[in-house]
């Protein structure tokens, strides 16, 4: 039993890395870089959960006079209580 666990985990992190490798290899030949985004939107990368979001959707909050933009008041709430810590 706990060889199959393993065996599925391993598995899992095979396919992980090699999904990885491919979408860099697929971006690298198109020219792209970054998260696709449409002409004139720009995005920002929430540092809470590490997703992009609009700039003009975003939460945004001033952190230790940096300005921090996040996808949701949820993600801003837990990153504003880390660095409070």
């Amino acid at each position: 039993m706990i060889r199959a666990i393993l065996l599925f985990v391993l598995l899992v992190l095979i396919y992980q890395s090699i999904k990885v490798v491919v979408r860099s290899a697929t971006r690298a030949s198109q020219g792209k870089s970054g998260p696709a985004r449409l002409p004139g939107e720009e995005m920002v990368l929430d540092p809470e959960c590490r997703t992009y979001v609009l700039r003009e959707r975003a939460v945004v909050r001033n952190v230790r006079g940096n300005t921090q933009y996040y996808c949701s008041e949820e993600c801003a709430r837990k990153h504003g209580s880390r660095a409070r810590d």
